[in-house]
Formats: structure tokens, C-alpha cells, sequence
């Protein structure tokens, strides 16, 4: 055999071993692999709390993969319980152990391992020290604050590093409040004694130095002029400086709905102490165009369409144009509002037209309103006071009527509710005075409250009501213009009757309506998922010949139910409602569809 053959051998015989041991590896390896692949965890003796906790901060737990060695899943298993003993210790658990085993299944089916938590009692912190990590300004004595007493802060004792965390943050809000706005969080320390179950915890800050406020300074405007935006400062400049007067002048710049975004912070102090405001924002488009669809069965589709020009002249001055309409009304509204800082209020003026025509009558008219509106108390009670000059035509039943008056409406609003579309707390109530002068002199007034309570598992109960009174003074009925009585029916007032038809009917069977009116409502939700409302409903109302509402009169009920579907910019509602004691005019359902809650 030559040489060359005998080479070739060799090779074919060393290949032969080679594919035979990459075999017998493959199988060594599958096997190990097969022992390893599956594992599982338990955590026993933690409470459930803390164990939940465990099972989320757990390596073996939260990235379950296939491990190659029993030696891979022992070294995850030390991890994890050195994970544990910090998490026992962040609980307040200084004494705690963790320790786990590790099992083989039976018939290679993978293996178990079990973590065994000994959390011993819960430490109780027992001292509370504040320290500084900067100097006083004074060297004779420190005004700073050295206690957690010292700010109105009332520890428990809980030693959990959450209920520390939060008891800090507390002490660096009341830094901020007493006049330090570079003070800032250094560190925290606690130290326990094991024996006696007890311990102790540094409060590390550093407060810089004591100020006062100065003037603001803006980065990001375009279009306002920064000498409005200083009318709304929450402060005077030289006054020792508090932070929840920062947090009053950001609500103030987000009231005014010009911006997306604020941020509202201190300066550096200077060497006198004073600190500068620095305000950036981001200012948002300047108009916008919306509108809005509805359908109801006594007043059939309907829609409206809005222009709104905001800071149209670089002050925060606001211009909404906005048409509506229906079967039942037409209108077309102009609104000008100028805001006033320094009165803390704003001017506006208002033109209208507005176009009725309903069963009880056919009117056109013409109104121009101005006046001034005041905000109290945090902007959740507005005063308003103003003047109307309005003008009507008036038709029904072939006759026709022009009225003209001149009238001095007073107002009260309170409104703290926590939505426009779909409050879930919060009270809006109105009461209104408008003495009219002109073709008649007479006087009515109007209030006007409405609320929810929200209860039950997951706040997913709701009890929502409201109520109208309404009553004309120095008038009687046949003088007072059909415009300007009181009627009830329809999506807004008692669902179930047509629109103005809760009420007295003349010979003809139309709406007369009445000097005077009481309305009520009752509404109960359930929030069936995040997407799903049902809703149950009664509504009453009683309109009267008399100046003032006869409660005790002959009320017109209805009573539904609905769905609402909540979308990204409110409630979709859809009700169907029916009449109590339906008299033969009545029709036997009204269907009512719109965006936002009934009250």
C-alpha cells in the first residue's frame, strides 16, 4: 500500500472518531440538559406582603430559563437570597435570613428549589436625627429646622425604607416651604440594634442658604407677553420665600390654558439671599377648531361647531365663535373675554342669536351682554355681575310679539367638581338674579345643584343627583313673555317627555309652561370594567302657575336606564327613558344619545 493510502486511512479513521465523540458529547450534553431544563421556586415563611415582594425582585422567579448545571441554578439561588436579605431589610426586618434548597425531581424531571425567609420581628425606629451636610449661615445660631417635630412631622416608627423615604421627603418639602429652595435630599442611614429589636436613622441634607423671592424669569415664550403672566405671580418680590407660592403660580399659568407644558422653579440664591424664579414653558397652538354631534328623540340630531383664538392679543385675551343647532334651536354665539390679574377676574362681552322653535312657541331674538366675573377662593367660587340688552320675536298660535328689556343678571357659581364630562366628585351648584326692566319689570332667579357620591369595591358605585328651582317675581303669568317661562322635558331636565312637554298642555295640547319650576334627579352608576357604565335613572319635575315652586304640586316623572362608554375625551351616553303616568300625548320612550354624564 503506498504511502499516499496509508495517509488517507489515518485521515478517514481520525474523522470516524471525531463524528463518534461530537456524538457522545451531543448525548452528554442533552442529558444534562434535560436534567436542568425545568425548575421551579417557592418562597415559604414570608408574610404575604413582603413575599410578594420577593417573588418580584427574584432572578429565578422573573427570568425562569433553562439553566446548563445544577451549579448555575445554585449560584442564581445565592443571588437571589442576597436579594432577599436587603429587600427584608428595606421592610424594616434588620434581623432577617434567607437560605434556599436545592432538589432533584424525581425521574429527571428538573428541580425544585425552596427559599426559606426567617424575617424576625419588625424593627421599630425609635430616634430620628437630622443632620447638615452644609454650614448655617449664622455660626452663633442655626435657624434651621433640627427635628422632625420641629415641622409638624409625627413619626410611627415604622422602619420600612418606603415610611423612611417618605418621612425624608416631607422634611425636604418643609425645607422648601421655610424659605431654603436649594435644599436637597444628602443621604440616609439607620442603624439597628439587633437585640433590642430597635433603631435609629440620619437624615442627611443640605439646605443652602435661607432666601427670598425675586422676579421671574421665562425661557419659551413666543407669542405671550411676560408682562401679563407677572400680573399672576403668587408672591412680592423681597418676601422670605415658600414653595407652595411656586405651586400657586404654576396652577395660575395652567388656568390660563396657553401652555402644554410648566415648569416652575427656584433659582440660585444670590450673595443677598434672593432667588430668582425660573419659569419655562412650552406655549400650545393658539386656535383651535371643535365641535361636537347629539341625538335625542325630542329634539332629533344635533351638532355644534366652535372657532377658539386664545392670547390673541399676547394677554391671555380669549375669541370663541361657536354655532349649535337642532330640530328644536339654532344659535350662533361671539365671546370675547379679557382677563384681569390684578382683579383676579375678567371682562367679557357676549352677541347672540338664537332661534326657537318649539311646540309651546316660534321665537328670534337678539342679545348683547358684557360684565365682570371675580374668582374667590381658590378659583372655586365665581362672582359675576353684568348687563344684557336683549331683544325677542315672538310667535304662537298666529300672534306675535316684540319684546325689548334691559336686565342686570347677579350671580354665585361654586364648582369644585374634578371633570367637565365625568366628574366622580365635587359639587357645582349656581344661584342667579336677573331683574328685568322694559316691555315688563319682573324679577327671576334661578338655583341650580348638582353632585355624586362614588363608593363601593374599587369606587365602581356611583350616586349622582340634581336639582333646579326657578321662580318670577312682580309678574303674572299671561304677562310674562313665553320665552321667558319656566318649561321641563327632554335630555336636560326629566328624561322620558319631550323637550318642554313635563308641564302643563293648553286646550291644544301645547307646552304653556309656568311662572315657576322644581326639578330632580336621581342616578345610579356601576362601572362594570374600565370601558362599561350602566346606569339607572328617575327624574321629577313640577312646573307651576305660582311665583314660587309648589312642592307639593303634581309631579312628572320618568324613569330609564343607559350605557356609557368611555373614550379618550369623555363618556359616550346612550339612555332610554319612560314616561310615568303617560298621558295620551305623551310618547311611550324617548332615546337620548351625547358625550358626557347626565349631572
Amino acid at each position: 500500500m503506498s504511502n499516499e493510502s496509508e495517509q488517507g486511512l489515518r485521515v478517514q479513521r481520525i474523522r470516524i472518531w471525531i463524528g463518534l465523540l461530537c456524538q457522545f458529547v451531543c448525548l452528554l450534553t442533552a442529558n444534562a440538559h434535560a436534567q436542568t431544563s425545568g425548575y421551579s421556586v417557592s418562597i415559604e415563611g414570608a408574610p404575604k406582603p413582603l413575599r410578594e415582594k420577593l417573588e418580584m425582585i427574584s432572578e429565578l422567579k422573573t427570568m425562569a430559563r433553562n439553566l446548563p448545571t445544577a451549579a448555575a441554578l445554585r449560584r442564581a439561588a445565592s443571588n437571589d437570597v442576597g436579594a432577599f436579605k436587603e429587600a427584608m431589610k428595606a421592610a424594616g426586618y434588620y434581623n432577617g435570613n434567607a437560605k434556599f434548597r436545592l432538589e432533584e425531581r424525581v425521574e429527571h424531571e428538573g428541580w425544585q428549589i425552596t427559599f426559606t425567609i426567617e424575617t424576625g420581628p419588625a424593627f421599630k425606629i425609635t430616634d430620628y436625627h437630622i443632620l447638615y451636610a452644609d454650614a448655617p449661615q449664622d455660626a452663633v445660631a442655626d435657624p434651621r429646622p433640627q427635628s422632625l417635630e420641629q415641622v409638624n412631622i409625627i413619626p410611627n416608627g415604622n422602619a420600612s425604607g418606603a415610611a423612611l423615604r417618605d418621612l425624608q421627603r416631607s422634611f425636604l418639602n418643609a425645607l422648601w416651604e421655610r424659605a431654603y429652595p436649594a435644599a436637597e435630599i444628602i443621604s440616609r442611614q439607620a442603624r439597628a440594634d439587633l437585640d433590642q429589636g430597635t433603631a435609629t436613622v440620619n437624615f442627611v441634607f443640605k439646605s443652602g442658604p435661607h432666601a427670598r423671592f425675586g422676579g421671574p424669569i421665562y425661557t419659551g415664550l413666543t407669542r405671550t407677553n411676560p408682562k401679563h403672566l407677572e400680573k399672576l405671580v403668587a408672591w412680592k418680590e423681597g418676601e422670605i420665600f415658600e414653595r407652595s407660592k411656586l405651586v400657586a403660580y404654576r396652577d395660575r399659568l395652567a388656568a390660563t390654558g396657553l401652555f402644554t407644558s410648566i415648569d416652575v422653579a427656584p433659582g440660585t440664591p444670590d450673595k443677598t439671599g434672593t432667588a430668582p424664579v425660573m419659569v419655562t414653558l412650552t406655549e400650545r397652538k393658539n386656535k383651535t377648531i371643535g365641535g361636537g354631534v347629539s341625538f335625542s328623540t325630542t329634539e332629533g340630531p344635533g351638532g355644534r361647531i366652535f372657532f377658539e383664538n386664545r392670547n390673541i392679543f399676547h394677554k391671555e385675551e380669549r375669541l370663541r365663535i361657536e354655532f349649535e343647532g337642532s330640530n328644536i334651536e339654532q344659535s350662533a354665539t361671539f365671546n370675547f373675554n379679557k382677563p384681569l390679574p390684578r382683579f383676579h377676574g375678567s371682562g367679557y362681552t357676549q352677541f347672540k342669536f338664537l332661534n326657537e322653535t318649539t311646540e309651546a312657541f316660534n321665537a328670534r331674538s337678539l342679545t348683547l351682554s358684557g360684565g365682570l366675573k371675580k374668582q374667590l377662593i381658590d378659583d372655586k367660587l365665581v362672582t359675576q355681575a353684568g348687563m344684557t340688552l336683549e331683544t325677542s320675536n315672538i310667535r304662537e298660535d298666529g300672534r306675535e310679539e316684540r319684546t325689548y328689556f334691559v336686565s342686570t343678571p347677579l350671580s354665585l357659581l361654586w364648582n369644585n367638581e374634578d371633570s367637565l364630562l365625568d366628574p366622580t366628585k365635587g359639587v357645582r351648584a349656581s344661584l342667579t338674579v336677573r331683574p328685568y326692566t322694559g316691555t315688563d319689570s319682573f324679577t327671576q332667579a334661578e338655583a341650580l345643584v348638582r353632585t355624586r357620591v362614588t363608593f363601593g369595591p374599587d369606587k365602581r358605585l356611583t350616586a349622582a343627583f340634581r336639582s333646579r328651582l326657578g321662580a318670577s317675581f312682580n309678574t303674572s303669568l299671561a304677562d310674562l313673555p313665553l320665552n321667558k317661562r319656566y318649561f321641563a322635558g327632554g335630555g336636560g331636565s326629566v328624561r322620558g317627555f319631550g323637550f318642554q312637554e313635563a308641564g302643563p298642555l293648553s286646550a291644544d295640547n301645547d307646552p304653556t309652561g309656568g311662572r315657576s319650576v322644581i326639578e330632580g334627579a336621581f342616578e345610579g352608576r356601576v362601572r362594570m370594567n374600565k370601558k362599561i357604565q350602566l346606569a339607572g335613572f328617575i327624574d321629577a319635575a313640577s312646573v307651576s302657575s305660582k311665583r314660587t315652586p309648589e312642592f307639593e304640586g303634581d309631579y312628572f316623572v320618568g324613569i330609564g336606564g343607559g350605557v356609557r362608554y368611555f373614550t379618550p375625551i369623555g363618556p359616550l351616553r346612550a339612555d332610554i327613558a319612560f314616561p310615568l303616568d303617560k298621558r295620551i300625548t305623551d310618547s311611550d320612550f324617548q332615546f337620548f344619545i351625547s358625550l358626557g354624564q347626565a349631572f
